[in-house]
């Protein structure tokens, strides 16, 4: 059985090319005969790579806008001859040509839905009527979350086939002893939080900055570390000052490998708290919450995109009504004042994480293959 792979990257730093990458490598140890088909663009990364595994760079750069003239590019086709399965791993805009290919090659045609771009094209003219071709092209859709498949069927108005398979964590990654010592020691015997991503208006560390003023109203050893950059850094940092909370965050940087993990377990409470924009972008999923619950940690969230599939509330962390920087507070403060309940949502979450393995999700995607073809 061969499958024909599309993505925009498999760059690791970036979300889709963290997913693309670790689907990839555990259907390479699954022995699925893959060919992934990227962007010419992502040659260079390839390359470098050095992966077990055909690579074609060979489809346009990415558009979002189909009234760009870039966008002709995406009315071809590549030659899928001697492929069983095309499986486009995320949505618009390169499920048009995994979909045409696949519809050429006469093969089974499945297309993934990560979030923002499964949906948002839905409210444009064209890209609606041609998303929604490709959805009805597809013998399955996948998608990471309820919420995800909840919006897809709202927006385009029709009935698919979507299944729920949640995104993946390197389990074993989080489980290496870093010793996070030196980082514990930085910031003393405080109570720790952590968030990790980019530092951008919808990620949302505006509203943990607002809640930790009223944290520190009740407990002043509480310190909040940011790992990642991004646009909003600077007002951000403003807005600590203004909040009167600057002395009590960290603005840490971008951090990977082991010092990323060594951050995550130093950590006492993850705090996450994104939201959903008016112009439909949202979280489809939000792995790092596995990565933080694969540490053991407890986490605090909002009730935003698909976020209720990667933390389950009262279980694995506690979560807050979307944008309620009171009650991402109480929360807050529930954990810091708790440290029994921190131990319980930590291990809990850490068995969740073990069953959200990218091996595990890989497997299940084996599945849906054999299953369409004979």
């Amino acid at each position: 059985m061969r499958i024909a792979l599309f993505s925009s990257t498999i760059d690791a730093s970036d979300g889709y090319g963290n997913i693309t990458y670790e689907l990839s490598a555990h259907y390479a140890k699954l022995g699925l005969d893959i060919t992934l088909f990227l962007p010419r663009s992502q040659q260079e990364v390839a390359d470098r790579l050095a992966l077990p595994f055909p690579v074609r760079c060979e489809l346009p750069e990415y558009i979002f806008r189909l009234h760009q003239p870039k966008a002709l590019a995406y009315w071809r086709r590549v030659d899928l001859s001697g492929f069983d399965i095309a499986h486009s791993l995320f949505a618009f805009p390169y499920c048009l040509i995994a979909a045409r290919s696949a519809r050429k090659a006469g093969i089974p045609f499945i297309m993934g839905a990560q979030g923002t771009h499964g949906v948002r094209p839905l409210t444009y003219f064209a890209e609606r009527r041609v998303l929604k071709w490709c959805y009805r092209q597809a013998r399955c859709i996948a998608v990471p979350s309820e919420y995800t498949k909840r919006m897809i069927l709202q927006y385009a108005e029709e009935s698919y086939d979507i299944q729920v398979i949640h995104n993946g964590v390197h389990f074993d990654r989080f489980q290496k002893h870093v010793d996070p010592a030196p980082i514990c020691k930085k910031y003393g015997d405080s109570i720790k939080l952590l968030t990790v991503g980019g530092l951008w208006g919808r990620k949302g560390h505006d509203i943990v900055l607002r809640a930790l003023q009223r944290v520190l109203q009740r407990r002043t050893d509480v310190q909040y570390i940011i790992v990642g950059d991004g646009n909003a850094r600077a007002s951000l940092q403003a807005l600590a000052q203004e909040l009167g909370v600057a002395a009590h965050v960290d603005f840490a940087g971008r951090q990977s490998g082991d010092d990323l993990v060594r951050y995550f377990q130093a950590c006492d409470i993850y705090v996450h708290t994104p939201k959903v924009t008016d112009d439909l972008k949202f979280e489809g999923f939000g792995i790092v919450y596995l990565e933080a619950s694969a540490c053991g940690k407890p986490i605090v969230a909002t009730d935003a995109g698909g976020i209720r599939d990667a933390v389950l509330d009262g279980e694995t962390g506690l979560i807050a009504p979307n944008e309620d920087g009171e009650g991402v507070a109480d929360r807050i403060l529930t954990l810091c004042n708790d440290a029994d309940l921190r131990t319980r949502l930590g291990e809990t979450g850490r068995e969740y994480a073990r069953k959200n393995d990218w091996s595990l999700v890989a497997a299940q995607f084996k599945s849906i293959y054999r299953s369409f073809h004979a």
